[in-house]
Protein backbone atom coordinates (compact mmCIF):
# COMPACT_ATOMS: atom_id res chain seq x y z
CA UNK A 1 0.00 0.00 0.00
CA UNK A 2 1.46 3.52 -0.95
CA UNK A 3 2.10 5.42 1.77
CA UNK A 4 0.93 9.22 1.76
CA UNK A 5 2.80 11.66 4.29
CA UNK A 6 0.17 14.54 5.50
CA UNK A 7 2.10 16.77 8.09
CA UNK A 8 0.46 17.83 10.79
CA UNK A 9 0.45 21.59 10.13
CA UNK A 10 -0.89 21.26 6.69
CA UNK A 11 -3.84 18.35 8.41
CA UNK A 12 -4.41 21.57 10.69
CA UNK A 13 -4.69 24.10 8.12
CA UNK A 14 -6.77 22.32 6.10
CA UNK A 15 -9.36 21.44 8.53
CA UNK A 16 -9.59 25.10 9.60
CA UNK A 17 -9.77 26.36 6.37
CA UNK A 18 -12.52 23.85 5.90
CA UNK A 19 -14.33 25.73 8.61
CA UNK A 20 -13.94 29.15 7.50
CA UNK A 21 -15.18 28.37 4.19
CA UNK A 22 -18.13 26.79 5.47
CA UNK A 23 -18.96 29.51 7.41
CA UNK A 24 -17.87 32.33 3.95
CA UNK A 25 -20.44 30.19 2.13
CA UNK A 26 -23.10 29.72 4.02
CA UNK A 27 -23.42 33.40 5.25
CA UNK A 28 -23.39 34.49 1.63
CA UNK A 29 -25.90 32.06 0.66
CA UNK A 30 -28.46 32.09 3.89
CA UNK A 31 -29.85 35.61 3.15
CA UNK A 32 -31.22 34.12 -0.68
CA UNK A 33 -32.58 30.97 0.08
CA UNK A 34 -36.11 30.26 -1.16
CA UNK A 35 -38.56 27.31 -0.86
CA UNK A 36 -38.57 26.83 -4.74
CA UNK A 37 -36.00 27.70 -6.96
CA UNK A 38 -36.42 30.48 -9.28
CA UNK A 39 -35.71 31.01 -13.16
CA UNK A 40 -34.02 34.44 -12.83
CA UNK A 41 -29.99 33.77 -11.77
CA UNK A 42 -29.27 36.13 -8.61
CA UNK A 43 -26.12 39.16 -9.49
CA UNK A 44 -24.82 38.74 -5.57
CA UNK A 45 -21.14 39.06 -5.52
CA UNK A 46 -20.60 39.84 -1.80
CA UNK A 47 -22.61 39.22 1.41
CA UNK A 48 -25.98 40.41 1.34
CA UNK A 49 -25.77 40.30 4.89
CA UNK A 50 -22.77 40.41 6.78
CA UNK A 51 -23.07 39.15 10.79
CA UNK A 52 -19.99 38.91 12.91
CA UNK A 53 -19.45 34.89 13.40
CA UNK A 54 -21.51 34.59 10.39
CA UNK A 55 -24.90 33.35 10.96
CA UNK A 56 -25.93 29.20 12.33
CA UNK A 57 -27.56 27.47 10.67
CA UNK A 58 -28.22 23.19 9.92
CA UNK A 59 -25.00 23.22 7.93
CA UNK A 60 -22.39 23.44 10.58
CA UNK A 61 -24.11 23.02 13.76
CA UNK A 62 -25.69 19.01 13.11
CA UNK A 63 -22.26 18.24 12.48
CA UNK A 64 -21.05 19.19 16.23
CA UNK A 65 -23.63 16.89 17.42
CA UNK A 66 -21.65 14.30 15.35
CA UNK A 67 -18.54 15.69 16.89
CA UNK A 68 -20.71 15.17 20.51
CA UNK A 69 -21.07 11.60 19.46
CA UNK A 70 -17.41 10.89 18.45
CA UNK A 71 -16.61 12.39 22.05
CA UNK A 72 -19.00 10.26 23.92
CA UNK A 73 -19.24 6.98 21.61
CA UNK A 74 -15.59 6.42 20.12
CA UNK A 75 -14.49 6.29 16.44
CA UNK A 76 -16.58 3.35 15.55
CA UNK A 77 -19.98 5.10 15.47
CA UNK A 78 -22.77 4.01 13.35
CA UNK A 79 -26.42 5.30 12.09
CA UNK A 80 -27.62 3.63 15.20
CA UNK A 81 -25.84 6.02 17.49
CA UNK A 82 -26.13 8.84 15.33
CA UNK A 83 -29.89 8.21 15.33
CA UNK A 84 -29.98 8.44 19.52
CA UNK A 85 -28.08 12.21 19.03
CA UNK A 86 -30.66 13.47 16.71
CA UNK A 87 -33.49 12.45 19.81
CA UNK A 88 -31.17 13.85 22.20
CA UNK A 89 -29.44 17.18 20.68
CA UNK A 90 -31.41 18.60 17.66
CA UNK A 91 -34.73 19.77 18.43
CA UNK A 92 -36.00 21.07 14.78
CA UNK A 93 -38.45 19.08 13.10
CA UNK A 94 -38.40 20.50 9.59
CA UNK A 95 -39.26 18.41 6.19
CA UNK A 96 -37.06 14.98 6.41
CA UNK A 97 -35.62 15.89 10.33
CA UNK A 98 -38.74 15.90 11.30
CA UNK A 99 -40.21 12.65 9.55
CA UNK A 100 -37.38 10.58 10.05
CA UNK A 101 -37.56 11.32 13.95
CA UNK A 102 -41.22 10.21 14.15
CA UNK A 103 -39.88 7.38 12.83
CA UNK A 104 -37.43 6.56 15.36
CA UNK A 105 -39.64 6.86 18.23
CA UNK A 106 -42.06 4.78 16.54
CA UNK A 107 -38.87 2.37 16.96
CA UNK A 108 -37.67 2.23 13.26
CA UNK A 109 -33.91 1.98 13.61
CA UNK A 110 -32.01 3.28 10.02
CA UNK A 111 -32.07 2.96 7.34
CA UNK A 112 -35.71 2.27 7.76
CA UNK A 113 -35.81 5.59 9.88
CA UNK A 114 -34.75 7.57 6.77
CA UNK A 115 -36.88 5.83 3.91
CA UNK A 116 -40.32 4.82 5.25
CA UNK A 117 -42.68 7.54 4.95
CA UNK A 118 -40.12 10.18 3.98
CA UNK A 119 -40.97 12.44 1.05
CA UNK A 120 -38.30 14.34 1.89
CA UNK A 121 -35.00 12.05 1.42
CA UNK A 122 -34.38 13.72 -2.20
CA UNK A 123 -33.50 16.99 0.00
CA UNK A 124 -30.33 18.45 0.99
CA UNK A 125 -30.38 17.76 4.70
CA UNK A 126 -27.53 15.57 4.36
CA UNK A 127 -25.25 16.65 1.62
CA UNK A 128 -24.93 19.69 3.99
CA UNK A 129 -22.94 17.46 6.69
CA UNK A 130 -20.27 16.11 5.00
CA UNK A 131 -17.45 18.18 6.20
CA UNK A 132 -16.97 16.82 9.77
CA UNK A 133 -16.18 13.32 8.02
CA UNK A 134 -13.92 14.45 5.47
CA UNK A 135 -11.98 16.01 8.40
CA UNK A 136 -11.25 13.13 10.53
CA UNK A 137 -10.71 10.87 7.33
CA UNK A 138 -7.98 13.43 5.31
CA UNK A 139 -7.21 11.72 2.17
CA UNK A 140 -9.20 8.95 3.35
CA UNK A 141 -12.06 9.09 0.78
CA UNK A 142 -13.06 5.44 1.64
CA UNK A 143 -13.48 6.07 5.57
CA UNK A 144 -15.09 9.27 5.00
CA UNK A 145 -17.66 8.05 2.54
CA UNK A 146 -18.28 5.24 5.52
CA UNK A 147 -19.03 7.67 7.75
CA UNK A 148 -21.05 9.68 5.13
CA UNK A 149 -23.26 6.60 4.27
CA UNK A 150 -24.18 5.82 7.98
CA UNK A 151 -24.94 9.45 8.63
CA UNK A 152 -27.27 9.86 5.45
CA UNK A 153 -29.26 6.68 5.93
CA UNK A 154 -30.07 8.06 9.56
CA UNK A 155 -32.42 10.25 7.42
CA UNK A 156 -32.63 10.30 3.68
CA UNK A 157 -32.26 6.35 3.07
CA UNK A 158 -33.54 5.32 -0.65
CA UNK A 159 -33.19 9.13 -1.82
CA UNK A 160 -30.58 10.77 -3.53
CA UNK A 161 -29.27 12.69 -0.94
CA UNK A 162 -27.40 9.44 0.41
CA UNK A 163 -25.58 10.26 -2.53
CA UNK A 164 -24.87 13.58 -2.56
CA UNK A 165 -23.64 13.19 1.08
CA UNK A 166 -21.20 10.12 -0.22
CA UNK A 167 -20.00 12.56 -2.99
CA UNK A 168 -19.01 15.96 -0.57
CA UNK A 169 -17.49 13.44 1.92
CA UNK A 170 -15.14 12.16 -0.85
CA UNK A 171 -14.27 15.19 -2.89
CA UNK A 172 -13.64 17.09 0.25
CA UNK A 173 -11.28 14.11 2.08
CA UNK A 174 -9.85 13.67 -1.13
CA UNK A 175 -8.93 17.80 -1.08
CA UNK A 176 -6.42 17.18 1.37
CA UNK A 177 -4.02 15.63 -1.08
CA UNK A 178 -5.41 16.54 -4.47
CA UNK A 179 -6.06 20.49 -5.56
CA UNK A 180 -7.10 19.91 -8.92
CA UNK A 181 -10.96 20.75 -9.04
CA UNK A 182 -11.93 18.43 -12.40
CA UNK A 183 -9.92 14.95 -10.89
CA UNK A 184 -11.66 15.72 -7.74
CA UNK A 185 -15.09 15.61 -9.02
CA UNK A 186 -14.29 12.80 -10.65
CA UNK A 187 -12.54 10.91 -7.55
CA UNK A 188 -16.33 12.08 -6.17
CA UNK A 189 -18.40 10.74 -9.14
CA UNK A 190 -16.54 7.48 -8.69
CA UNK A 191 -18.07 6.93 -4.89
CA UNK A 192 -21.66 6.59 -6.56
CA UNK A 193 -23.94 5.04 -8.30
CA UNK A 194 -23.60 6.19 -12.54
CA UNK A 195 -27.20 5.77 -12.60
CA UNK A 196 -28.26 8.44 -10.28
CA UNK A 197 -29.75 11.39 -11.00
CA UNK A 198 -27.03 13.37 -8.55
CA UNK A 199 -24.49 12.00 -10.51
CA UNK A 200 -26.68 12.73 -13.93
CA UNK A 201 -26.36 16.81 -12.12
CA UNK A 202 -22.68 16.54 -11.28
CA UNK A 203 -21.51 15.12 -15.06
CA UNK A 204 -23.87 17.50 -16.96
CA UNK A 205 -22.05 20.31 -14.67
CA UNK A 206 -18.32 18.76 -15.31
CA UNK A 207 -19.39 18.52 -18.98
CA UNK A 208 -19.97 21.62 -19.62
CA UNK A 209 -17.12 22.69 -17.96
CA UNK A 210 -14.50 20.37 -19.67
CA UNK A 211 -16.65 21.55 -23.34
CA UNK A 212 -16.05 25.43 -22.66
CA UNK A 213 -19.65 26.33 -21.75
CA UNK A 214 -20.26 29.89 -19.96
CA UNK A 215 -20.84 28.97 -16.72
CA UNK A 216 -24.67 30.28 -17.25
CA UNK A 217 -25.10 28.18 -20.21
CA UNK A 218 -23.87 25.36 -17.91
CA UNK A 219 -26.43 26.61 -15.22
CA UNK A 220 -29.07 25.76 -18.05
CA UNK A 221 -27.58 22.25 -18.90
CA UNK A 222 -28.05 21.58 -15.04
CA UNK A 223 -31.51 22.89 -14.87
CA UNK A 224 -32.27 20.92 -17.88
CA UNK A 225 -30.78 17.31 -16.88
CA UNK A 226 -31.87 17.76 -13.23
CA UNK A 227 -34.88 20.01 -12.83
CA UNK A 228 -37.18 20.38 -9.46
CA UNK A 229 -39.25 23.04 -8.62
CA UNK A 230 -38.12 22.33 -4.74
CA UNK A 231 -34.73 24.71 -3.80
CA UNK A 232 -34.06 21.86 -1.38
CA UNK A 233 -33.91 18.79 -4.66
CA UNK A 234 -30.35 17.49 -3.81
CA UNK A 235 -29.45 16.52 -7.21
CA UNK A 236 -29.57 19.91 -9.08
CA UNK A 237 -27.70 21.59 -6.04
CA UNK A 238 -25.16 19.01 -6.41
CA UNK A 239 -24.95 20.17 -10.11
CA UNK A 240 -24.91 24.09 -9.02
CA UNK A 241 -22.17 23.37 -6.21
CA UNK A 242 -19.99 21.42 -8.96
CA UNK A 243 -20.58 24.84 -11.64
CA UNK A 244 -19.25 26.89 -8.38
CA UNK A 245 -16.28 24.69 -8.08
CA UNK A 246 -15.27 24.12 -11.36
CA UNK A 247 -16.18 27.48 -12.37
CA UNK A 248 -14.75 29.73 -9.81
CA UNK A 249 -11.71 31.87 -10.68
CA UNK A 250 -11.24 32.35 -6.77
CA UNK A 251 -12.07 31.41 -3.23
CA UNK A 252 -14.99 34.51 -3.76
CA UNK A 253 -16.07 34.04 -7.20
CA UNK A 254 -16.48 29.69 -6.50
CA UNK A 255 -18.80 30.54 -3.92
CA UNK A 256 -20.77 33.73 -6.08
CA UNK A 257 -20.77 31.89 -8.69
CA UNK A 258 -22.66 28.39 -6.77
CA UNK A 259 -24.88 30.48 -5.02
CA UNK A 260 -25.99 32.80 -8.15
CA UNK A 261 -26.76 29.51 -9.74
CA UNK A 262 -30.03 29.79 -7.22
CA UNK A 263 -32.00 27.04 -5.18
CA UNK A 264 -30.72 26.21 -2.12
CA UNK A 265 -28.05 28.91 -1.76
CA UNK A 266 -26.58 28.72 1.75
CA UNK A 267 -25.93 25.00 0.96
CA UNK A 268 -24.07 25.02 -1.97
CA UNK A 269 -22.15 28.73 -1.44
CA UNK A 270 -21.42 26.84 2.24
CA UNK A 271 -19.87 23.39 0.07
CA UNK A 272 -17.73 24.99 -2.21
CA UNK A 273 -16.17 27.53 0.49
CA UNK A 274 -15.43 24.34 2.24
CA UNK A 275 -13.56 22.61 -0.62
CA UNK A 276 -12.05 25.55 -1.56
CA UNK A 277 -10.52 25.93 1.98
CA UNK A 278 -9.03 22.27 2.36
CA UNK A 279 -7.58 23.03 -0.84
CA UNK A 280 -5.94 26.02 0.23
CA UNK A 281 -5.97 26.22 3.58
CA UNK A 282 -6.67 28.82 6.03
CA UNK A 283 -3.42 30.54 5.07
CA UNK A 284 -4.71 30.17 1.85
CA UNK A 285 -7.72 31.70 2.25
CA UNK A 286 -8.84 36.01 1.13
CA UNK A 287 -8.45 37.80 4.44
CA UNK A 288 -11.47 40.07 2.72
CA UNK A 289 -13.81 37.13 3.20
CA UNK A 290 -13.49 35.79 6.48
CA UNK A 291 -12.24 38.70 8.92
CA UNK A 292 -15.47 39.80 9.01
CA UNK A 293 -17.01 36.64 10.22
CA UNK A 294 -14.14 36.15 12.90
CA UNK A 295 -13.66 33.32 15.16
CA UNK A 296 -16.38 32.35 16.87
CA UNK A 297 -18.88 29.33 16.54
CA UNK A 298 -22.16 30.03 16.47
CA UNK A 299 -25.44 27.67 17.43
CA UNK A 300 -29.10 28.10 17.12
CA UNK A 301 -31.31 27.01 20.21
CA UNK A 302 -32.50 23.94 17.70
CA UNK A 303 -28.95 22.44 19.33
CA UNK A 304 -29.05 21.19 22.77
CA UNK A 305 -27.23 19.00 25.31
CA UNK A 306 -23.34 19.19 23.09
CA UNK A 307 -20.24 21.07 24.35
CA UNK A 308 -19.68 23.97 21.86
CA UNK A 309 -16.33 24.95 20.66
CA UNK A 310 -15.34 28.11 21.96
CA UNK A 311 -14.23 29.27 18.44
CA UNK A 312 -13.04 27.51 15.46
CA UNK A 313 -9.29 26.71 16.19
CA UNK A 314 -10.98 24.77 19.15
CA UNK A 315 -12.93 23.41 17.31
CA UNK A 316 -9.98 22.57 14.53
CA UNK A 317 -7.97 20.85 17.09
CA UNK A 318 -10.48 18.31 18.22
CA UNK A 319 -11.51 17.34 14.67
CA UNK A 320 -7.46 16.85 14.19
CA UNK A 321 -6.87 14.71 17.38
CA UNK A 322 -9.98 12.59 16.02
CA UNK A 323 -8.56 12.52 12.56
CA UNK A 324 -5.38 11.20 13.52
CA UNK A 325 -7.07 8.10 15.84
CA UNK A 326 -8.99 7.27 12.97
CA UNK A 327 -5.91 6.93 10.68
CA UNK A 328 -3.87 4.87 13.18
CA UNK A 329 -6.39 2.74 13.26
CA UNK A 330 -8.32 2.31 10.32
CA UNK A 331 -7.36 0.98 6.82
CA UNK A 332 -5.89 4.47 5.79
CA UNK A 333 -2.33 5.16 3.38
CA UNK A 334 -2.34 8.10 4.79
CA UNK A 335 0.48 8.92 7.76
CA UNK A 336 0.62 11.91 9.72
CA UNK A 337 4.15 13.26 10.01
CA UNK A 338 6.24 16.52 9.86
CA UNK A 339 6.50 16.98 6.45
CA UNK A 340 4.51 16.49 3.41
CA UNK A 341 4.77 14.26 0.75
CA UNK A 342 1.91 13.85 -1.90
CA UNK A 343 3.76 12.03 -4.75
CA UNK A 344 1.94 8.57 -4.95
CA UNK A 345 -1.32 10.53 -3.52
CA UNK A 346 -3.56 10.27 -6.85
CA UNK A 347 -2.73 6.27 -7.06
CA UNK A 348 -3.61 5.71 -3.41
CA UNK A 349 -6.64 7.76 -3.71
CA UNK A 350 -8.06 6.03 -6.68
CA UNK A 351 -7.32 2.55 -5.01
CA UNK A 352 -8.91 3.27 -1.47
CA UNK A 353 -12.01 4.01 -3.96
CA UNK A 354 -12.16 0.76 -5.80
CA UNK A 355 -14.63 -1.03 -3.72
CA UNK A 356 -16.23 1.92 -2.20
CA UNK A 357 -19.32 1.34 -3.49
CA UNK A 358 -20.08 -1.72 -1.85
CA UNK A 359 -21.51 0.55 1.28
CA UNK A 360 -24.63 0.80 -0.16
CA UNK A 361 -25.16 -2.72 -0.09
CA UNK A 362 -27.68 -3.10 2.63
CA UNK A 363 -31.37 -2.88 1.13
CA UNK A 364 -33.44 0.63 2.79
CA UNK A 365 -35.97 -1.61 4.06
CA UNK A 366 -33.49 -3.23 5.83
CA UNK A 367 -32.61 -3.20 9.58
CA UNK A 368 -29.46 -5.24 10.98
CA UNK A 369 -28.48 -6.25 13.91
CA UNK A 370 -24.42 -7.57 15.64
CA UNK A 371 -25.21 -8.93 18.90
CA UNK A 372 -22.11 -10.30 19.04
CA UNK A 373 -22.25 -14.09 19.20
CA UNK A 374 -24.62 -13.48 15.69
CA UNK A 375 -25.62 -11.53 12.90
CA UNK A 376 -29.74 -10.63 12.96
CA UNK A 377 -31.82 -8.78 10.28
CA UNK A 378 -35.12 -7.59 9.81
CA UNK A 379 -36.36 -6.99 6.43
CA UNK A 380 -39.67 -5.10 5.80
CA UNK A 381 -40.83 -6.62 2.45
CA UNK A 382 -43.81 -4.77 2.61
CA UNK A 383 -42.95 -1.86 4.82
CA UNK A 384 -43.08 -1.47 8.46
CA UNK A 385 -46.93 -0.40 8.89
CA UNK A 386 -49.18 -3.04 9.59
CA UNK A 387 -53.21 -2.54 9.04
CA UNK A 388 -56.54 -4.65 10.00
CA UNK A 389 -57.03 -7.96 7.90
CA UNK A 390 -54.07 -6.40 5.65
CA UNK A 391 -51.35 -9.00 5.56
CA UNK A 392 -47.93 -7.73 5.39
CA UNK A 393 -44.46 -9.95 4.95
CA UNK A 394 -40.99 -9.15 6.37
CA UNK A 395 -38.33 -11.39 6.93
CA UNK A 396 -36.06 -12.39 10.12
CA UNK A 397 -32.32 -13.39 8.88
CA UNK A 398 -30.14 -15.08 11.69
CA UNK A 399 -26.89 -15.89 11.27
CA UNK A 400 -24.12 -17.66 13.61
CA UNK A 401 -21.05 -16.30 13.73
CA UNK A 402 -18.97 -18.53 15.82
CA UNK A 403 -16.84 -21.72 15.34
CA UNK A 404 -19.42 -23.84 16.91
CA UNK A 405 -23.07 -24.53 16.58
CA UNK A 406 -25.60 -22.61 19.11
CA UNK A 407 -28.59 -25.06 20.40
CA UNK A 408 -31.18 -24.60 23.09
Amino acid sequence: MSVVKLSRKTYYDKVYGCWLGKNAGGTLGAPLERIFGQEEMFDVWWYPKLVEGGIPNDDLEIQLVWLQALRDRGINITARDLAEYWLDCILYNYDEYGLHKTNLRKGLQPPVSGWYNNWFKDCMGSPIRSEIWACIAPGSPHIAAWYAYQDAICDHAGGESVYGEVFNAVVESSAFLVSDRVKLVELGLSAIPENSMTAKAIRTALNSYLSGLDWRKAREKVKEAAYSPIAQYSPINLGFQTIGLLYGEDFGDAMCKAVNCGWDTDCTGATVGAIWGIINGASGLPEKWVKPLGEQVLVSRGIVNIHVPRNLHELTEEVCAIGERILNSFNSFVKLSDEDDFSRAEDALLSSLKDVKKIYGIPHNRVCFDLTTVEASITYVDGPAILPDTPNRFKISIRNTRLTSISG
